[in-house]
């Protein structure tokens, strides 16, 4: 039965890049999911844990980890709930002569000493590379404390419906430390750890999903750039003709946006502007309980697209959802703003506004695209 739901979630994937063209399928493709998206994340949970979201297949968290030296990252991935890889990354430092680093561990567990003890024990490992000096050792050596450490703190946590913070000593972080714990967050659920001066020790960084076998977005990641140089290129839109699209909904309320004629419609949902953005609009079944399954599927990047959380923006006001973001896409080099509006127009159904933008396009009209952006309603 998991190898069909496997196959469900790997085949939703599969139909939705045959249907939209390169940008609008990244919007559409997390959206479609969702159609699997119950079936796919119910199969699998954290070892000895209820989780309010439970972790499927492929889905990563990558922690920057500032109790080094150098700028370094942990990444932490789910096969199953009893394979786990764990990966550390540090880029080379010209000026010091430090060469970059990529050390990765695989490793099951045992279920029964995890649910019963909540004792870490691994059943096999895999190490690529295999060390090959003193400092790659202690690499590995602080990969295993870190998988022996942080799972046993998560199953003595139990089910995390919100983000719940405890105090407690954790030496491999200092001392006295603070761990903040939020359900969105894949596996451990673990969003930052701050020692008692008010620093930050370890912190999320960035999520996604694999999407197939050969998905190698969690292999790799380097880290998300400060800036890029953008195209300067892009001309200041000149506004069309105002164009309101209405979207009847049958026993709910109706949905609209303002857009103008500088837009092609490319199907029943989804408008573009020339290559550098797209606006799509879908009701999906969801209910209120099925709320932060939805936000950690809108936070997961896919295919070498990075969210970069540090600079996520999220509030929820007078009904209506606000999620803005800022992906970046490894294989081209390029930043995209993602806005996403969520609002309930029945019973257990929401309409999901989404606008996603070119960073160059966006920068030289923000007011542009935020005037479409603040336009969604529902009446």
């Amino acid at each position: 039965m998991a190898g069909i739901f496997a196959m469900m979630c790997f085949f939703a994937f599969q139909s939705d890049k045959m249907m939209y063209n390169l940008f609008t399928m990244k919007i559409m493709k997390s959206l479609f999911t969702l159609l699997a998206f119950a079936i796919c994340a119910s199969a699998f949970a954290f070892p000895g844990v209820t989780q309010t979201v439970p972790d499927s297949s492929g889905e990563y968290v990558y922690y920057k980890d500032n109790t080094f030296e150098r700028e370094s990252y942990i990444g932490l991935i789910y096969f199953d709930e009893s394979t786990y890889g764990i990966r550390y990354y540090a880029p080379q430092i010209e000026s010091q002569k430090k060469p970059e680093i990529k050390m990765q561990v695989y490793v099951t567990i045992d279920l029964e000493l995890a649910a019963t003890q909540g004792r870490i024990d691994f059943t096999g490992e895999r190490v690529e590379p295999l060390p090959r000096s003193q400092d790659e050792t202690d690499i590995i050596n602080y990969l295993h404390d870190f998988i022996y450490e942080l799972f046993p703190k998560r199953i003595m946590m139990g089910e995390i419906e919100k983000e719940t913070k405890i105090d407690e000593d954790y030496e491999q972080f200092g001392g006295h430390v603070s761990l903040i714990y939020e359900p969105s967050i894949p596996i451990l659920n673990l969003k930052r750890i701050i020692t008692s001066d008010g620093k930050i020790a370890l912190n999320a960084v960035t999520g996604g999903k694999l999407i197939s076998s050969t998905d190698t977005s969690f292999t790799d990641f380097v880290g998300i750039p400060s800036k890029i140089n953008e195209n300067k290129k892009v001309a200041k839109i000149k506004n069309g003709k105002s164009n309101k699209i209405e979207i009847e909904n049958p026993q709910m309320k109706t949905t609209s946006f303002q857009i103008d004629t500088n837009w092609e419609q490319k199907s029943a949902a989804s408008w573009m502007y020339k290559s550098q953005a797209a606006v799509s609009s879908v009701i999906l079944p969801v209910s209120d309980e099925q709320s932060q399954k939805l936000f950690r599927m809108f936070i997961l990047g896919r295919s070498n697209s990075y969210p970069d959380w540090t600079k996520q923006s999220f509030v929820s006001k007078d009904g209506k959802i606000e999620l803005n973001q800022i992906f970046f896409d490894s294989t081209t080099n390029t930043f995209k703003h993602d806005f996403k509006r969520i609002i309930s127009v029945g019973e257990n159904a929401k309409s999901i506004f989404t606008l996603t933008v070119d960073s160059s396009s966006y920068l030289k009209n923000k007011k542009y695209f935020d005037k479409i952006t603040s336009s969604f309603e529902a009446n």
